[in-house]
């Protein structure tokens, strides 16, 4: 026992399938407050791979990080799968961890500790997305492992509502424990929201930023055609297109749509940008808009609206419950009401200014130390077998 009447446990975090920037932000951001609350009480045992060790944070004596396989291995989610299901127990057992955190929405194959899971990715629900047999197979396995950890898991951690529906809907089962955990905005952009006053209305000029990985589930021509209807109502509003694409040929096509409809001089294609440059983005624009088609969260959403930035975005998904309070929700691929809720923010003042404050309002949901309550409050409260 540890100070405080506390079990002392050795947790084990699988960090293999954490490969993306969404990802590093979801688990660094609650491996900090974790490790803060554990302090004491228990150990952390990060498993990652060669490619993914950017995610090593120095979190105290308490926290140890374990390279455990090469970046070929962790990147690729077949040969992952066949050294989790085959190794991973073994890791486990050298450890002597009593519990162990999935961060792949699934159990862990192969193992036998007890787990609680990470719930953050919805991509096999939505078989438009899927591109050829290879994705099919993956979210048919998606899936099947996602119904099975429902069921069995010690603790399901969902992103937000939205995910717990579609997981219960997939399994037809509820878990045996489960919890919403939000996603916190750095905070960083917190500070330098604070660091000055915020723009008004009239020191922002008529702009829409989306910023995301461009992909095709982003939609991001939905948002191109709405700035087309805007332009042919007499509305003079700029888009700034920020983060990487993930797609030449869908950055082509986004290209050629944007020369076909007349708006090159209208459109910014800004790429991946520094973090400065973002919060400037965020800080200039009258309203940001992201009408995506998959998406498990949304923070580039919140992060806007710490800039007091309201948002539109697609009533699919998570963003209505992460991101409609500070702004607008809109049916996916309705171009004229996208238009007609863009409209008034990019040109009414009054308008714009009740959003901003609804958005400055709901920022406020998302600071970090605020959002780890329930994953602690389970393993401390977990006894082990």
């Amino acid at each position: 026992m540890a100070g405080g009447g506390w079990l002392t446990m050795r947790i084990a975090v699988d960090a293999l399938p954490i490969n993306n920037f969404s990802g590093r932000n979801v688990l660094g951001g609650h491996l900090r407050n974790l490790a803060a609350a554990g302090k004491g009480r228990h150990r952390y045992h990060v498993l990652h791979h060669a490619g993914n060790g950017d995610i090593r944070r120095d979190l105290g004596d308490h926290v140890e990080w374990v390279q455990c396989v090469d970046a070929a291995t962790g990147s690729h989610w077949a040969r992952r799968l066949w050294w989790q299901r085959t190794r991973m127990q073994k890791q486990l057992d050298a450890i002597g961890a009593d519990l162990l955190l999935s961060t792949s929405g699934a159990l862990v194959p192969g193992v036998t500790t007890p787990q609680m899971v990470l719930v953050q990715n919805p991509w096999c629900f939505f078989p438009q997305f899927h591109a050829g047999p290879a994705d099919r197979l993956k979210a048919r396995l998606q899936r099947h492992g996602y119904a099975k950890a429902q069921r069995k898991a010690a603790a399901m951690l969902y992103l937000s509502d939205y995910m717990a529906r579609i997981y219960a809907e997939n399994s037809g089962a509820m878990p045996q424990q489960g919890a919403t955990v939000l996603v916190g905005v750095d905070d960083r952009m917190f500070a330098a929201a604070a660091a000055a006053p915020l723009p008004g209305f009239a020191e922002r000029a008529p702009k829409i930023v989306l910023v995301s990985v461009m992909t095709p589930h982003k939609s991001v021509e939905d948002v191109i055609d709405a700035l087309a209807l805007l332009h042919s109502r007499g509305v003079d509003a700029r888009l700034a297109l920020v983060g990487p694409w993930s797609d030449a040929a869908y950055r082509a096509s986004i290209e050629a749509r944007i020369a076909r409809l007349g708006l090159a001089s209208a459109v910014e294609i800004a790429g991946k940008v520094t973090d400065d440059v973002l919060m400037d983005h965020y800080r200039r624009a009258r309203v940001f808009c992201l009408l995506s088609r998959c998406e498990s969260f949304g923070i580039p959403a919140v992060e806007a609206q710490v800039f007091g930035t309201p948002c539109v975005v697609a009533n699919v998904c998570a963003p209505p419950e992460i991101a409609g309070p500070g702004g607008a929700v809109v049916p996916a691929g309705a171009i004229a009401l996208a238009a007609d809720a863009l409209q008034p923010l990019l040109s009414d003042a009054d308008a714009w200014g009740a959003a901003s404050s609804r958005a400055l309002q709901n920022a406020e949901r998302f600071r970090w130390e605020r959002l780890s309550g329930p994953i602690s409050d389970f393993i401390d409260r977990w006894r082990p077998a």
